[in-house]
């Protein structure tokens, strides 16, 4: 069998970043988020004693759904006219419908019957489980954004912007009353010092702040947004330009990244072969 070529095709979900670092490897930070399983819940009879031989036990109904809920899942509520109480740890006995689990509590107090708001599990790294070592990823936004004081017209989604005395350009992304978000196309980073001008719209405006790490769009694998992963944690992972993970990502220059405002997207590798 010959392998004819290698393609890798990116995944549309976006996922968030938290922060890039500006070291000599940069470091690549991902939210840690709860996960809320239903927005209603009515708790049941309560029984048992809550030992770890014979926990609290009930049936929660009426909940929007149990989606991703499973076995062993350790879960929080807000409390309502029913409540978990508070101590112990209360976890999912068994999934038994779509708007019905029954849990466990063993510790704390006895929980109380009736409704509750909110049943989430517990904050976890948003990275996705099967990302590891070695694998590529691509950056879709870096969380560049322009600000301004004023504008002439108002910049369009999809225009291309450009800044001639820098050399910086840009797709427009988002547009907001005194800024615009932007995926960088130039390596070259836009100034507070000069016009920006929108291709399409016409619209002009000098920006009053430049905010960041545009240079992930072009600091990748043959200078593109495509890069390869080394897991340090769930929630950090440093970035390189290759796949054997030689040649890392070198950011100490790079421009600030805004925090909480880039995402990236996890990519398929497919071999395309003949018999």
């Amino acid at each position: 069998m010959t392998t004819l070529r290698t393609d890798l095709i990116p995944n549309l979900f976006p996922n968030g970043i938290v922060s890039v670092s500006k070291a000599s490897t940069a470091v690549m930070s991902v939210p840690v988020v709860a996960r809320v399983a239903s927005t209603t819940g009515t708790i049941g009879t309560v029984t048992g004693s809550g030992t770890t031989s014979a926990p609290w036990t009930a049936t929660i109904t009426l909940m929007s759904s149990t989606v991703g809920l499973q076995s062993g899942d350790v879960i929080t509520a807000t409390a309502g006219t029913g409540t978990f109480a508070a101590g112990g740890e209360v976890s999912v006995k068994a999934v038994t419908g779509n708007q019905s689990i029954t849990i466990n509590k063993i510790g704390g107090t006895i929980p109380t019957a009736g409704t509750v708001t909110n049943i989430t599990e517990p904050a976890a790294s948003t990275k996705p489980p099967f990302l590891v070592t070695g694998d590529p990823i691509q950056f879709t936004n870096p969380g560049n954004r322009l600000t301004f004081t004023t504008s002439s017209g108002t910049f369009a989604i999809g225009e291309t912007i450009s800044q001639p005395v820098s050399g910086a350009t840009g797709v427009v992304t988002d547009v907001f009353a005194t800024s615009i978000t932007y995926t960088a196309t130039s390596v070259a980073a836009f100034n507070t010092s000069n016009i920006v001008t929108g291709d399409v719209s016409g619209a002009t405006t000098t920006p009053t702040g430049v905010t960041g790490m545009h240079q992930l769009m072009t600091a990748g694998a043959n200078n593109t947004n495509l890069f390869y992963v080394n897991i340090l944690t769930p929630t950090t992972f440093e970035l390189y330009r290759d796949a054997a993970l030689t040649t890392s990502v070198i950011s100490t220059n790079f421009t600030t990244y805004t925090p909480n405002a880039g995402q990236y997207t996890t990519t398929d590798t497919v071999v395309i072969t003949q018999a």
